[in-house]
């Protein structure tokens, strides 16, 4: 059987990425430049916010501990290395043409053998104007912007997890006809219904008599706060208010659609419904689908144990630390969790696989087919490294002897000891110090029980916030179990085993013990506890060459100007 060379089949090839900002493009973006000094070149999509699209992507650069490898390498010639095979291109995915100037696009169009689009927001439930505009309508315009290319292919990042309320195996297939409850689907009706239910809830909530009310709040909330009710200020706090309440009605819009379809959240059902739109676009372009499960810590690449950011694992396990240790999972269901940098192998076979056009349409990219990790065993790893940190690093001597020894027990949801009962009680202990207590007691008694409930009200918040967390994971770790078929990488024939996509290498006692746990303390806990987390700055900070630069047009046109050119 014919074999796949990594390295040849990219040497002089033409890469555009989109949203390779992310933990993932970052990772896959810096092993490519890092492993395959044979490309032809990289056009890394930026959108511009408060900086131009070039500085933002510098920073990054000199800033991310993701590209660390890249530094040590190169040193002060790293400038040299990526001008010649990196260009910054502005854009944003969710506008037609990717937002990209046409003067840019032109010659791009022309140079690219492979679009590889990242972008997406990940939030669970968002609003749902953002999950479109990333998800879907980001997705339909990387396609369209291939089909306009003279030879490019799509490799479009999605997730496992738009297999939504189905159990069992979930094979590496797409039925674009059917919901997960099997609900009949029609991806570009149900487009159009999304674009009409944000309409619908955008004209309700601009409806005369909800200003009123927002209005009525508002003055008697400054009221109550002995402030003037300026108009200026009411205008002000109105205009945030509503904002507010069109955003929530979005959220909750998103996630009651979702859910009567069978996804869990907004995200996986934006997802699937991209997929669909996606696979109706394959019978004309040359697109594959590539689905990672739960992207966690690096084995080895850039470094071990690099992560960054909000993932599923990571709250669960810091939590698993805590006095809290009831965890509403089952003790078999299976948390398909993934290193970075093997979804980044998995990503190089599949573009490989795309680029020689013996591709199939979805690539499922997880371990939990041939290294499957359940619940109580990822508890049991993760308590053996806590208590084992707790024991030397344990800031008191409760944490250092107690803590140390208390076990994590996977209950219910409703469990006498949840999260959501406890804070039942807090709520209750509160109202009983705001306004239980007779009127007639000492005035030292009142402090102390106002003191007590402000300490009980900081409380209640926070576990508000890690009952928010267990309700959004709830679905991924104890309502549904899930085996995702992996065989499609598997079998793409590549020759370098660097390359390969090998779960069953991954040892978990040492992974988790020794990679995932340090990383999660080193790089994500900080961000729980509301601290600062280590930075990175590189020795040698770096430029890049920007698209108006490598393709001779003139800086500060507008696109409609270079088209007219």
């Amino acid at each position: 059987m014919a074999t796949f060379d990594v390295r040849s089949t990219f040497a002089g090839r033409h890469v555009l990425l989109s949203g390779a900002t992310g933990f993932v493009g970052k990772v896959w973006l810096a092993m490519l430049l890092d492993r395959l000094p044979e490309i032809g070149h990289l056009y890394v999509l930026i959108r511009s916010k408060k900086r131009p699209a070039h500085e933002r992507f510098e920073r990054a650069l000199n800033t991310s501990p993701a590209f660390r490898p890249l530094h040590e390498r190169f040193g002060a010639d790293l400038s040299d290395y990526l001008e010649r095979r990196l260009t910054v291109v502005e854009g944003d995915v969710s506008l037609p043409g990717l937002g990209i100037d046409p003067a840019v696009a032109a010659p791009l169009r022309k140079k690219l053998d492979l679009v590889v689009n990242f972008a997406g927001l990940v939030d669970f439930n968002p609003d749902l104007r953002d999950a479109l505009a990333s998800n879907v309508e980001g997705a339909v315009h990387a396609a369209d912007f291939v089909a306009a290319c003279d030879h490019a292919a799509l490799l479009h990042v999605s997730t496992c997890y738009v297999a939504g309320t189905r159990e069992g195996r979930i094979p590496e297939s797409l039925d674009p006809t059917r919901t997960p409850n099997g609900t009949p689907f029609d991806a570009e009706r149900e487009l159009e219904h999304l674009h009409a239910l944000v309409a619908e809830t955008v004209t309700a909530a601009d409806d005369p008599a909800v200003h009123d009310e927002i209005r009525e709040q508002i003055v008697a909330r400054l009221e109550r706060r002995g402030l003037a009710p300026k108009e200026s200020r009411i205008r002000a706090m109105a205009a945030r208010l509503h904002r507010r309440r069109v955003k929530e009605a979005l959220i909750e819009a998103g996630t009651r659609r979702a859910t009567e379809l069978g996804w869990p959240n907004t995200y996986t059902y934006t997802k699937a419904l991209a997929e669909a739109l996606l696979a109706a676009r394959a019978e004309t372009i040359p697109v594959a689908l590539f689905r990672p499960a739960i992207v966690e810590s690096a084995e080895s690449f850039p470094f071990p144990g690099w992560n960054e950011g909000f993932n599923t694992s990571g709250p669960l396990v810091y939590l698993a630390g805590t006095w809290l240790r009831h965890i509403p999972a089952k003790h078999y269901n299976k948390l398909d969790v993934i290193p970075v940098d093997h979804v980044a192998r998995g990503l190089t076979t599949a573009a490989v696989a795309l680029l020689h056009r013996e591709h199939r349409l979805v690539y499922q990219c997880g371990t939990s087919d041939l290294r499957p990790l359940t619940m109580d065993r990822i508890f049991d790893l993760s308590a053996l490294a806590h208590r084992k940190h707790l024991r030397t690093h344990g800031a008191t001597k409760a944490r250092r002897v107690l803590l140390s020894r208390w076990d994590i027990t996977v209950s219910t949801p409703e469990g006498l000891l949840s999260v959501r009962n406890i804070r039942r009680v807090v709520h209750q202990a509160n109202r009983f110090l705001r306004h239980g207590l007779p009127s007639k007691i000492p005035h030292e008694v009142r402090e102390k029980a106002d003191e007590l409930a402000h300490t009980g009200e900081n409380a209640e918040r926070r576990l508000r916030q890690i009952e928010d967390v267990m309700d959004l994971f709830q679905p991924f770790i104890h309502d549904h179990d899930f085996t995702f078929e992996c065989r499609a990488l598997r079998e793409v024939p590549i020759r370098d085993p660097a390359f390969r996509f090998d779960p069953a290498s991954i040892d978990w006692r040492r992974y988790w013990m020794d990679v995932h746990m340090p990383g999660l303390r080193r790089w994500c806990f900080p961000e729980y506890e509301g601290k600062e987390r280590e930075a990175y700055q590189a020795p040698h900070p770096v430029t890049v060459v920007r698209a108006e630069e490598r393709f001779g047009i003139e800086p500060g046109r507008g696109a409609g100007e270079a088209a007219r050119s």
